[in-house]
């Protein structure tokens, strides 16, 4: 018979070798024990998803219950903001049209039956990582597109919420995700703002866990950067064949990828421009990117700066700087 002792070493041998990590947090852990109470009946245990849980409060949320329409007006613009941002990290993105279906099916999200009581909490499952009981040990766990879009969306949200632009602001990771993707963090913002309802996300997988908070604080601070990122501009060269000079309509480049180009010159400058008629050049532009926050579209303007020609064709003569019209200098 074996002793207390031997029992003892022999279960902490045991978990050793078993590689316990201890739970990240309170729900993680009742969701442990769920699970293995569920497995002790003899029920079978599935493999766990990814899941991201949406907790509603604040004013418009007294008690556990909350209107339709605010709550799936805000889960819908949630899907859609994740969809988008999925697309955007993928290198993928898109100002209009439809996503790739393989992005909408990574990033769906998906009701799932909860246990327990508490506030108004909805429980979202995530794709999660195909297994099929072949893998060699240690090697799941991978990182999925749910796992680096949510992951992308909490940086924006948390320093939304901080709203301390000497610290950071959310306006250039909002420009890297595109117009789409802005538009529909956008809704959300405009949502939480008018229906008094603040957000809290937490998101686990296997290798992820965070949680952020958005409240009407961080939705005004969000409003306000995806305004400020309606307009950028930018200094760009492009080479290409200039196909048409006239004084009554705008020049137009065709660019060596195939886009044409209206160029914004004054009169004074597109009658100087018939040297470069038909002719290889290279142009330096003021590219201003406008995009609509109601329907995600953007819109390109260029303003012709400079102009040279190209093909060896370097001569002083051959290069003519764009002045600029009369009163645009403050």
């Amino acid at each position: 018979m074996t002793t207390p002792d031997q029992r003892a070493a022999a279960l902490k041998a045991r978990l050793a070798k078993a590689s316990l990590d201890a739970p990240r947090d309170s729900t993680e852990l009742a969701s442990i024990s769920t699970h293995a109470m569920l497995r002790d009946a003899g029920y079978p245990i599935t493999e766990q998803r990814s899941q991201l849980d949406v907790r509603l409060h604040g004013r418009a949320v007294p008690g556990h219950d909350v209107p339709v329409r605010q709550a799936t007006s805000i889960l819908g613009t949630i899907q859609e903001a994740v969809s988008a941002c999925g697309q955007a990290v993928a290198k993928k993105a898109t100002a209009a049209g439809s996503i790739h279906s393989a992005i909408l099916h990574a990033t769906e999200l998906r009701f799932s039956p909860a246990l327990g009581f508490g506030s108004v909490v909805f429980h979202l499952d995530g794709t999660s990582e195909q297994i099929t009981g072949d893998e060699i040990p240690e090697t799941t766990g991978t990182e999925t597109l749910l796992d680096l879009v949510f992951r992308t969306l909490f940086k924006i949200i948390d320093v939304a919420q901080i709203d301390d632009p000497a610290k950071s602001s959310p306006v250039e990771h909002l420009r890297l995700l595109g117009p789409r993707t802005a538009k529909h963090l956008n809704d959300l913002a405009k949502e939480i703002t008018e229906s008094e309802i603040d957000v809290d996300f937490t998101w686990r997988s296997r290798v992820e866990s965070s949680k952020t908070t958005l409240g009407r604080r961080g939705a005004l601070a969000l409003k306000d950067a995806i305004e400020r990122t309606k307009e950028e501009v930018t200094i760009q060269r492009i080479k290409g064949t200039l196909s048409t000079v006239s004084t009554l309509v705008h020049p137009q480049l065709l660019a060596d990828d195939g886009q044409r180009i209206n160029l914004a010159v004054t009169p004074e400058a597109a009658a100087h421009l018939g040297a470069y008629y038909n002719r290889r050049v290279e142009v330096q532009v003021e590219q201003s990117r406008n995009w609509n926050i109601t329907t995600g579209r953007e819109t390109y303007t260029y303003k012709l700066i400079r102009i040279d020609h190209l093909a060896g064709e370097t001569d002083a003569a051959d290069q003519q700087v764009i002045p600029d019209p009369p009163g645009s200098h403050t």
